[in-house]
């Protein structure tokens, strides 16, 4: 469990990790970098790629801690300034969306921060082409981008949608954000998919 000073969180970070904040996922590379060797004998049986060997061997995954955002979070009421959550948001099923942002809610420091970047479904919609269907719904549910049900998308808003939703578990406003702009701590670093929908909400 992660100490009582945490102040920033970062939710599904995945393979980047950032420096001064509790970077989180459910990444099974969290589990095969703790095992001496495992990394390496994978990539020889030919189940991760190099690419990803490299970075078990620079210690990315070592950076990480294990949260599953269906469960409650392992922090305290008001301990948090800051959250962080990038292309996660839609690869959860309604009501686990719903628990996950209480939570946020739940461990957020009054006037804490909680930034979302995600794909916005305005976007998505106006994509959409009668003659290729397919494309369209390729980008719309991911499936087959990756091993597992997690990789899929489950879910997707517009800024009125996640607004109300970010409203309903009990933060005060929520704001539309620009690509690197916002309240958010070293959001200049922390945003890296310039075409996201991006939305602050407080505490």
């Amino acid at each position: 469990m992660p100490g009582a000073g945490t102040k920033r969180l970062h939710l599904g970070c995945f393979d980047a990790p950032a420096e001064g904040w509790v970077n989180t996922d459910i990444t099974p590379h969290i589990w095969i970098s703790k095992v001496p060797f495992a990394a390496r004998t994978l990539h020889l049986l030919g189940k991760i790629s190099s690419r990803r060997f490299a970075q078990h061997r620079s210690g990315v995954f070592q950076k990480l801690t294990y949260l599953n955002v269906a469960d409650d979070f392992p922090f305290q009421a008001n301990s948090i300034h800051a959250i962080f959550s990038c292309h996660m948001l839609e690869h959860l099923y309604p009501r686990v969306a719903i628990h996950c942002l209480q939570e946020c809610h739940r461990v957020l420091c009054a006037g804490g921060v909680l930034r979302v970047a995600i794909p916005d479904l305005d976007k998505l919609v106006a994509s959409y082409d009668s003659l290729s269907p397919d494309q369209f719904l390729e980008s719309v549910f991911q499936y087959g981008s990756g091993p597992g049900d997690k990789n899929s998308h489950h879910w997707h808003y517009n800024f009125n949608s996640l607004k109300s939703l970010l409203l309903s578990v009990g933060f005060s406003r929520a704001e539309r954000r620009d690509f690197r702009v916002g309240d958010c701590p070293d959001v200049e670093k922390m945003d890296a998919r310039p075409e996201s929908l991006f939305a602050e909400a407080y505490k």
